[in-house]
């Protein structure tokens, strides 16, 4: 059970005063409160931060590049920040007064995040997983012609088949590499269910990605922000898989029927990394003129730390704000949000966009103005 006064104390800070009580709840599990003496060490440049740390009472100093020296002191606008949101970190902390400190696991804050931002919304959803006639599929140049059935997992009998019109559908699909979707679909595995089983349940790990080839299921979650009916056709779970994180909603099924499912090592595989890109920041300092880089954390995170010329656009607000992008343009989602990330580079693919995934963004951006700096 969580500590209420722990709760209270998260809520006082960025991001946790925006997040719904379950969230918060969570991460209270994966916390605790500590005192350090006037003149501690409490984290150095350029070493991995396990943990997140928030400024209760007392000063703290960050010291950067070239012993640069910003002040914090408890209760200002700077504090309600954690003090320092990378790993490896990018300033030493030292304690200017005898101090008291909210520690947070960052790896748990970094999947509360994604877990409570992760939310679709009822018409993009529908959207993006709405699936085209077979009319519209099965052409000439179809990928899957020649594909011996016989040796997939999937029961041909009982399958009608639209499932697969459900994945063409999709504006990600079309980013597989043709070899890798005559393996894709040997891998999938027919199951029959029932009316009112969950197949996913909001909390737990993903094991699967699930495509309805028979039937309808509703999607739902604890705080009423999701509430979505899916088709024939249509696919879920592929969120958590991506982002690594627990089920943001629960799917049970309002029909008897039969999905196929794709367990997550071979949709990581076959599906994820093959559409998934990167690029160095050498690589971004070279195409930068022909791309937009994009911060999907929290207003208030990108307020406080972010690169010059990145437009935020935080994950939560993500699909409601497609309409501002161009599928003409090539967008870099800078990895300082960590799993969001990940989820946002996705997103923008399965939505058609040309995304890429600017590894070390911001270390090796401080590190280049730091030198600047110097050379100034």
């Amino acid at each position: 059970m969580s500590n209420p006064a722990l709760i209270a104390q998260l809520k006082q800070f960025s991001p946790f005063n925006t997040l719904d009580d379950q969230y918060v709840q969570q991460v209270a599990d994966h916390s605790k409160i500590i005192t350090e003496e006037k003149g501690k060490l409490l984290f150095r440049r350029g070493k991995k931060a396990d943990s997140r740390y928030y400024l209760l009472e007392g000063t703290v100093d960050l010291v950067g590049a070239n012993f640069a020296t910003e002040s914090v002191v408890a209760g200002d606008e700077r504090a309600s920040q954690t003090l320092t949101d990378t790993s490896p970190t990018q300033v030493s902390a030292v304690a200017k007064s005898e101090v008291k400190l909210l520690m947070v696991e960052a790896d748990f804050l970094d999947l509360a995040l994604v877990w409570s931002q992760a939310t679709p919304e009822e018409e993009e959803e529908a959207n993006l997983t709405a699936p085209l006639a077979k009319s519209d599929l099965f052409s000439n140049d179809d990928p899957l012609s020649g594909l011996n059935l016989s040796k997939a997992h999937v029961e041909v009998e009982e399958s009608h088949g639209d499932w697969m019109s459900g994945l063409f559908s999709s504006l990600l699909f079309s980013r597989v590499p043709p070899a890798h979707i005559r393996q894709l679909f040997t891998c999938f595995e027919a199951i029959e269910v029932k009316a009112g089983q969950n197949i996913v349940k909001e909390g737990e790990t993903g094991d699967y990605f699930y495509v309805i080839d028979r039937g309808q299921a509703q999607v739902k979650n604890v705080t009423g922000q999701v509430n979505v009916k899916l088709e024939t056709g249509q696919y879920f779970g592929e969120e958590a898989l991506v982002a690594e994180t627990p089920r943001n909603a629960t799917v049970t099924m309002l029909t008897d029927g039969l999905l196929m499912r794709l367990g997550k090592e071979d949709f990581t595989k076959l599906l994820h990394e093959p559409v998934q890109k990167t690029l160095s920041f050498s690589e971004y300092e070279q195409a930068k003129d022909k791309c937009v880089l994009l911060d999907v954390r929290m207003p208030l995170e990108f307020r406080f730390q972010h690169m010059e010329g990145s437009k935020n656009i935080p994950l939560s607000s993500l699909r409601n704000r497609f309409y501002e992008l161009d599928t003409d343009t090539q967008y870099a989602i800078a990895d300082n949000a960590g799993r969001r990330s990940q989820l946002a580079a996705y997103l923008l693919c399965q939505a058609g966009y040309d995304a890429w995934i600017l590894q070390n963004s911001e270390e090796t951006y401080e590190a280049n103005s730091a030198t600047q700096q110097r050379a100034g």
